[in-house]
């Protein structure tokens, strides 16, 4: 602890330390451990409040590193030599812009100090009350502790805290509709403000009179940022519980990954024999059934050709067995949709069959696959059915001679 922070901490003892509360008390050797209602205060210059640029879309551990990254670069340091803790207002813990950077050996210092009790751990700037549109300063032990509204705020020497306040009004977007100083502030600091016309208050009632609503202690999420909170011990305890399963969950995802591998290998090898066993039966239809022409529907045409086998070798000659002519007429209406009610056959070889199809242009396409099967076929009636949405066709079917035969294609 620095000569300016034991200097704070007995101004904190005589009772002029920001809010000139009891409630506040400066971390030193001795101070002793928060008791159960105070905040911890550490001098703010140790724990500067930087600005950085992030997209909203980042968010949680990957926003850290890249704000560390980036304070890293600003300041001209190593990752190792700061410790950089997230600074957002109550409902924006997700889309940070601000962040509190420390020493990583003072936090763990200040932890100590402070012990498990008290409220918060804090910078010293942070225990002044703030507001939009109203800046708050205030002296403590010779420094000047600034709050620039919710989310900016600083502790430093009058002449670097005069800067910094210069800097602040000119990079402002809106000035700030009034000042309220806690406690006597430097000439130049007052004349810099009645410079630009804005009021410099010392109290909550002169804040009133101006309509202004006065600004309020930890109402802005403050508290949340209790240095003592150590984000990373936080996941790496996380990570200690979740570790102990990382060999039995990676095992089930190899086996879970060996299994699929095998059940494509398996539908792969499944397709390629369907494929082979395809071919085969294309090729044993060509050379055997279908010497000629294109194979559209294989069951029906080996059918059709089965039949004229068993003609030609029954010395029936060119008539079909009414055995065969009805596997024949079976298989296209199978193959068509069409569900028979009606199979008749009379003495002069013609089948009368009865079917029942969609609609009309199905009787038509029904017929006309029956005649592209080889047979004779006169629709003798179509009609739509009272009972269902369906039509009922009527057909005499019977095989073509061989000179019929001979002349289709």
């Amino acid at each position: 602890m620095n000569a300016r922070s034991e200097a704070s901490s007995k101004t904190t003892q005589a009772g002029t330390e920001p809010g000139a509360s009891d409630g506040f008390v400066y971390l030193s050797a001795e101070s002793g451990p928060l008791k159960q209602r105070q905040v911890g205060l550490v001098p703010g210059s140790d724990v500067p409040l930087l600005p950085v640029s992030l997209p909203a879309a980042l968010q949680g551990y990957a926003r850290e590193q890249v704000a560390q990254r980036q304070v890293c670069d600003r300041l001209g340091t190593k990752a190792e030599a700061i410790e950089v803790r997230p600074y957002s207002r109550s409902g924006e813990r997700r889309t940070w812009n601000r962040t509190m950077v420390a020493d990583p050996d003072s936090l763990r210092r200040w932890r100590e100090l402070a012990g498990p009790g008290g409220r918060a751990v804090l910078p010293d700037y942070l225990a002044l009350p703030a507001a939009d549109g109203i800046w708050v300063l205030s002296d403590a032990a010779g420094m000047v502790l600034a709050r620039l509204g919710p989310d900016d705020g600083f502790s430093a020497t009058p002449s670097v805290a005069t800067y910094l306040l210069r800097l602040a009004l000119e990079e402002a977007e809106t000035v700030p509709r009034a000042l309220y100083a806690m406690s006597a502030l430097p000439a130049a600091i007052e004349a810099m403000f009645a410079e630009r016309d804005i009021p410099v208050v010392s109290a909550e009632a002169d804040l009133r009179a101006l309509q202004l609503e006065p600004p309020r202690r930890f109402a802005h999420g403050e508290l949340a940022c209790d240095l003592r909170l150590d984000p990373r011990a936080a996941r790496n305890r996380l990570a200690s519980r979740v570790l102990p399963w990382r060999w039995p969950l990676l095992a089930g995802l190899l086996a879970v990954g060996f299994w699929a591998a095998t059940q494509i290998m398996a539908i792969d090898a499944l397709r390629e024999e369907t494929a082979q066993v395809r071919a085969a039966t294309l090729q044993v239809v060509r050379e055997a059934f279908v010497p000629d022409g294109p194979i559209l529907d294989v069951r029906t045409q080996v059918s059709r050709a089965l039949a004229e086998a068993r003609v030609a070798a029954s010395g029936q000659g060119d008539r079909v067995a009414v055995l065969d002519l009805m596997g024949l007429i079976s298989d296209v209406l199978m193959a068509e949709g069409a569900n028979p009610v009606l199979l008749d056959y009379s003495a002069d070889e013609a089948i009368r069959v009865v079917a029942q199809v969609a609609d009309f242009a199905a009787a038509e396409t029904l017929a006309g696959a029956l005649r592209e099967a080889g047979l004779e076929v006169r629709v003798v009636e179509s009609r739509a059915e009272e009972s269902n949405d369906g039509v009922s066709t009527e057909l005499e079917i019977s095989a073509r001679d061989a000179a019929q035969s001979e002349e289709r294609p």
